[in-house]
């Protein structure tokens, strides 16, 4: 009943939590479940009801789980769909950017190219406009204006001497007049030093009158005559000084001389190799160029050649006995060898076709191709076969105008017989045959090779790689291959391979779908070779043969252009030298230059001796001049001194009036000085005034100089206007023919942008419809998943519920059981020995131990000790150590007591997880160790009641989202 009820309740505790749901069928059958009060009925009840529960919640963790997995499929469908947009989005983003650098490439090109043009126009405006007015009037006029400016250039040349010639003689008066500044200063202090010795000489006159100064007047008397006599020795060493000086400065002038000689000398030749080396280096510029000019040409050669598609035969040798081995035979291919088939499959391997980036861009109607288009690629076709036959000996093929109408009619004839078989359209070549004044009734001309792809759409560069492919294959192929090897090479069926002859050839193409296969497009190949003797009507079919830059022709072409290289090479080698020794030249006479000027400056940095000497000289005389005029006083005072007081008088008198003179000459070396400063300050403003007109005038030269290169400017405009003109035009149409392409490449790009742009706006709109998809999807997966995790929760609980109902189940047996065991072996301890009653150890029979109680679950004696040795088990006996029950005949009165043992641990598992409990077994009493049977349906209650309360927090757990694996 117990049982029942705690079911129930688990029951309604979901149900009430709404977590089982009532969708699924198996619920309908607790409905029709009779219900009763008998027991019987109840549980049967309960158990459909848990059933069905378990039923409903597993299908609907199924039913969750179908729907979570269709929703990861459907969700990473949708992130592989949005990622694949945005990685389509980046891939479109980073193609507008790289095209919108192309525009912007493209943009600039064009406006430097319009620039140019607009330069170009405007230079030829002006040229014609010169052209206009080149009459003869008008360029006699130029002439006459020319030799007008170079008369002004030669008055202003003129002219500008003259203003330099008088700003050097102006400079030289400056000089002058600085020179007589300096002498006017000199003789005012000479003046000046005679005022001073005059008045001392009135001074020494005055003192001479006093008798106590007689003495001192003949001591200064014999001093004034001795300086006199060391003043005329000086004269004359200042003398000799002058004349040595007036010697040296002539030999500085001389040296002066030889070195601006020298100077003048060594200018006229750095002047000389300045404009040897200029030639020199004017003539390695163009050298250079022209040897740029022919290395471009080099590497243009050697660039058109590295894109050149060639056919190679490495064993010439090999390859003929091939192709004879299949012409010798008994049997077509009778003597084919390994050593040919690996050969030949080695040349097809060998010889790979080179993509054109340019030809990749020619999208072309293969069915309706142009003359152009058709003319390029039958002389591609011809170069490529024309390779193999000058490798093995054999007569070139030619373009002809005949040939490539041919080619075209029998294209078109294919195209309007809708041919669509992997052969060759016989009935539509013969028609063309003869349209084309040709041998007809069969296939005489043409050699094919189909290729199969998807797309309709075909380039130049598909087209050739077909046509290329079909030679090496056809050149290459043994078995029936080797029939279109002869029809390509010029050799008839049975003829040795060095018997072929010279045809005129072309190629085409054209395009049907296999009847088959209608996915399939059929691109096919056409080599036509007409034979001279296959010609029935001349008229029909023109010989002329069509131009082309054949590969040989670029090699030759290549070959005289590395033959202009060396000779440019050679003569750009002399003109460095040249140049070279130009320039050595040119360093060695401007270091004989600098070696010169060097000279020149420390001779003219020599001083100039006569000047110094001669003032020392004239500083000698006038000093012996004062000196004799203050030996004369002194004399006289010496006499006076010596004589009577009229004389002092006298003498006195004397040196006042020498005294008045000495500074008159003052007053007069003064005013000299001061006139002299004056002059020097006017000279210097004329000299800058002269200066001024000196620059003026070379300024003057230079305006006439340019008047006059704008005049031979005009002159040559006007005499070379024709071909100035034909120059401007040439210039311009240049110009203008390098502007249109750019502007096509910029209107090209800027289609490409637009394009672009839109595939972006493409892109993004469908990166926002993959991300409103994913974000759809991604909502529903995680709606599933709620779904599931909720069902999940369901199913657990229920699982959860099983366990815990197995668990109680289970503790209730071992409980009985461990209840009965401990029964049994309370009865045997009982029977066989001391065991527990209480507080009380009896014996086998029942009787009281006396001394012995029991308290604490141990032994102790009447002294309150305890029994050393004995322990009391979990049936309550009384045992030693080893386990054996004491009786009355082995009691041990030393046996130590063990301490009590505890119940053991049980365990149960619960949906998958382990719950751990102890279990102590219930005591008879406070004070028993054992059982008491009176306490059993209460401790069960008790145990039920904590299982629904672990039931309580298992079902709270379940709301903290705890799983099970399943």
């Amino acid at each position: 009943m117990k049982k029942k009820v705690l079911t129930t309740t688990i029951a309604t505790g979901l149900m009430a939590a709404g977590v089982l749901t009532t969708q699924n069928p198996a619920s309908a059958k607790a409905d029709t479940v009779p219900t009763g009060d008998n027991t019987t009925s109840t549980t049967n009840e309960v158990a459909t009801q848990k059933s069905d529960a378990k039923t409903i919640a597993q299908d609907n963790v199924n039913t969750a789980q179908v729907n979570l997995d269709k929703a990861k499929a459907d969700t990473q469908n949708a992130s592989d769909s949005l990622q694949k947009a945005k990685a389509n989005e980046a891939a479109a983003q980073k193609a507008v950017d790289e095209q919108a650098n192309k525009v912007s490439d493209a943009q600039s090109n064009v406006d430097k190219a319009q620039n140019n043009v607009n330069t170009a126009q405007n230079e030829l405006t002006t040229a014609q406009e010169n052209a206009k007015n080149a009459t003869e009037t008008n360029i006699q006029a130029a002439k006459d204006n020319v030799a007008t400016q170079e008369q002004n250039v030669v008055t202003a040349q003129d002219q500008s001497k003259q203003a330099n010639n008088a700003v050097t003689e102006q400079t030289s008066k400056v000089s002058d007049a600085q020179q007589a500044v300096d002498q006017a200063k000199n003789n005012t202090s000479v003046a000046q030093n005679n005022v001073n010795e005059a008045q001392k000489a009135v001074d020494g006159a005055k003192a001479a009158m006093d008798p106590a100064n007689v003495q001192a007047t003949v001591d200064a008397a014999n001093k004034a005559e001795a300086q006199v006599n060391k003043d005329k020795q000086d004269v004359a060493k200042a003398q000799t000084d002058l004349d040595n000086a007036i010697a040296a400065d002539a030999t500085r002038q001389t040296n002066i001389d030889n070195a601006q000689k020298a100077v003048d000398t060594a200018k006229s030749n750095v002047d000389f190799s300045t404009k040897q080396a200029q030639e020199m280096e004017d003539q390695l510029n163009k050298y250079q160029g022209i040897k740029d000019a022919a290395q471009k040409e080099v590497d243009d050669l050697n660039d058109k050649l590295a894109n050149v598609n060639t056919i190679t035969i490495n064993d010439v040798k090999a390859y003929k006995k091939a192709f004879n081995d299949w012409y010798t035979g008994s049997k077509r291919g009778g003597n084919w060898t390994e050593e040919d088939k690996n050969f030949l499959n080695d040349f097809m391997s060998s010889n790979t076709y080179k993509g054109n980036a340019a030809d990749k861009d020619i999208v072309v109607d293969i069915n309706h191709l142009t003359a152009d288009q058709i003319k390029e690629l039958s002389l591609f076709s011809a170069d490529l076969l024309n390779q193999v036959r000058n490798q093995l000996g054999l007569p070139k093929v030619i373009v002809t105008e005949g040939s490539l109408k041919l080619a075209k009619d029998v294209t078109d004839n294919y195209v309007s017989d809708n041919w669509d078989k992997y052969d060759h359209d016989v009935e539509g070549i013969s028609r063309a045959a003869k349209e084309n004044g040709l041998l007809t009734g069969g296939n005489f001309y043409e050699d094919a090779i189909f290729s199969s792809a998807f797309s309709e759409k075909s380039t130049m560069d598909d087209l050739k790689n077909i046509l290329f492919t079909g030679i090496v294959s056809m050149i290459g192929g043994y078995g029936d291959e080797m029939l279109h090897a002869a029809g390509l090479l010029g050799v008839n069926f049975g003829d040795d391979i060095n018997t072929g002859k010279e045809q005129y050839f072309s190629a085409g193409t054209s395009m049907f779908p296999i009847k088959e296969d209608q996915m399939w497009i059929t691109k096919m190949g056409h080599f036509f070779n007409v034979s001279k003797d296959y010609i029935r009507d001349s008229a029909k079919f023109s010989t002329t043969e069509v131009p082309g830059t054949s590969t040989e022709d670029l090699v030759a072409q290549l070959n005289t252009a590395k033959a202009k290289l060396a000779s440019a090479t050679d003569a750009l080698n002399k003109a460095k030298d040249a140049d070279t020794q130009a320039q050595q030249i040119l360093a060695k006479n401007k270091a004989e230059l600098t070696t010169a000027q060097d000279n020149l400056t420390k001779a003219q940095n020599v001083p100039v001796q006569t000047e110094t000497a001669q003032k020392a000289l004239t500083d000698a005389q006038n000093k012996l001049a004062a000196d004799t005029k203050i030996n004369e006083d002194a004399q006289a005072k010496k006499a006076a001194a010596l004589g009577d007081e009229a004389a002092k008088q006298k003498v006195l008198d004397q040196a006042n009036a020498n005294l008045a003179t000495v500074q008159k000459t003052l007053t007069d070396a003064q005013a000299e000085q001061k006139a002299a400063e004056n002059n020097l300050s006017a000279e210097k403003a004329k000299l800058a005034s002269l200066q001024q007109v000196a620059n003026e005038k070379t300024q003057d030269v230079k305006a006439a100089q340019v008047a006059l290169d704008d005049a031979k400017n005009k002159l040559a405009a006007l005499e070379n206007a024709p071909l100035l003109v034909k120059a401007a035009e040439d210039k311009l149409a240049a110009a203008q023919k390098a502007l249109d392409p750019v502007e096509n490449v910029l209107v090209s790009e800027k289609a490409k942008l637009s394009a672009l742009k839109q595939d972006l706006a493409d892109a993004q709109a469908d990166v926002a419809t993959a991300q409103k998809n994913y974000d759809e999807k991604l909502a529903i997966q995680t709606k599933a998943q709620t779904d599931l995790d909720n069902a999940k929760k369901v199913l657990q609980a229920i699982y959860d519920r099983e366990a815990l109902e197995a668990q109680i189940a289970a503790q209730d047996q071992a409980r009985e059981e461990a209840e009965k065991k401990a029964a049994e072996e309370k009865a045997q301890a009982e029977k066989n020995g001391y065991h527990v009653d209480g507080n009380k150890v009896v014996d086998e029979n029942g009787n009281q131990v006396s001394n012995w109680t029991v308290k604490n679950g141990q032994i102790i004696d009447n002294k309150g000790k305890v029994v050393s040795g004995l322990i009391i088990n979990k049936a309550g006996a009384v045992v030693n150590k080893t386990g054996q029950q004491i009786n009355s005949k082995n009691v041990v009165d030393n046996l130590q007591a063990n301490k009590r043992t505890q119940a053991p641990v049980v365990q149960a598992k619960v949906a998958g997880k382990t719950y751990v409990s102890t279990v102590v077994v219930p005591e008879k009493t406070k004070a028993n160790a054992l059982p008491q049977t009176g306490n059993k349906q209460n401790s069960n209650t008790t145990l039920v009641g904590a299982i629904l309360v672990g039931l309580g927090s298992l079902v709270g757990l379940f709301g903290l989202g705890r799983k099970k694996e399943y």
